[in-house]
């Protein structure tokens, strides 16, 4: 059963990563986000905050600050602030995953699971 559960069944969830390809604090607990203004896709893994946000580059990893006012996390890209704290929260979550196919079309498609490269990724 999956931990992060998006109402809409297009999205991903964290049962959707290919884990072997992450490496960070051992208990990784992976999910793809998605920003809701630039649409830059990156891998969140939310047991130790540790955010991959080059998926062409998995050495380049941000831990991420809330901003000193409200706690909001901001995009690694646009460094547009969530409009919630609480991004993975089941109420609001939609609003951060992407589908698989956007992450397929932004060449992101062998981090997806195996379930889904078979489909919409590359097998390598």
């Amino acid at each position: 059963m999956p931990d992060i559960k998006p109402n809409s069944s297009l999205l991903l969830n964290d049962e959707d990563v290919e884990y072997a390809h992450f490496k960070c604090c051992g208990d990784e607990d992976l999910v793809f986000l998605r920003c809701p203004s630039c649409r830059h896709i990156w891998v969140d893994c939310y047991e130790c905050d540790t955010w991959y946000v080059d998926l062409h580059d998995l050495s380049n990893v941000q831990h991420p600050e809330p901003s000193p006012a409200g706690g909001h996390v901001r995009c690694p890209s646009c460094g547009t602030a969530f409009e919630d704290a609480q991004y993975l929260s089941k109420d609001v979550v939609d609003k951060y995953l992407p589908t698989a196919e956007q992450v397929a079309d932004a060449g992101h498609g062998r981090h997806l699971a195996r379930h889904l490269r078979i489909r919409f990724g590359p097998e390598t």
